[in-house]
């Protein structure tokens, strides 16, 4: 069973780096701005997460005991924590991004135009 924990881990490691040459292939084509730092941001997000993963993964593999006493387990509440401050700087800059491109009150006046038409 436990050779399906450590497959498991290597592919999880393997899609999470193929993500990030994802974003980096999508982030070149893009000009500076909002979209591309959201891009950065996704980033960080995503590579906290994949470290977290490779430290599993290695504990796996290598038959690293978990104790919440020891030294050991205590790097991947530090990556955990890392990937939700990131994911909050990203939300918040979501926000941002929204309040940007947003057609929210657009979109309102569009739908009372057409209503008015029929």
């Amino acid at each position: 069973m436990a050779i399906y924990l450590e497959i498991f881990g290597i592919t999880t490691v393997i899609f999470g780096v193929a993500s990030l040459i994802f974003i980096s292939r999508a982030r070149k084509r893009l000009s500076d701005g909002s979209l591309k730092r959201y891009l950065d941001n996704f980033a960080v997000c995503l590579a906290f997460v994949i470290i977290f993963s490779i430290w599993q993964t290695i504990r796996s593999i290598f038959k690293i005991p978990v104790s919440y006493e020891d030294i050991l387990n205590y790097p991947e509440y530090f990556f955990l924590i890392f990937a939700y401050v990131a994911f909050i700087v990203t939300s918040y800059r979501i926000g941002r991004i929204s309040e940007e491109f947003g057609f929210k009150e657009d979109g309102k006046k569009i739908k009372e135009i057409i209503s008015r038409k029929k």
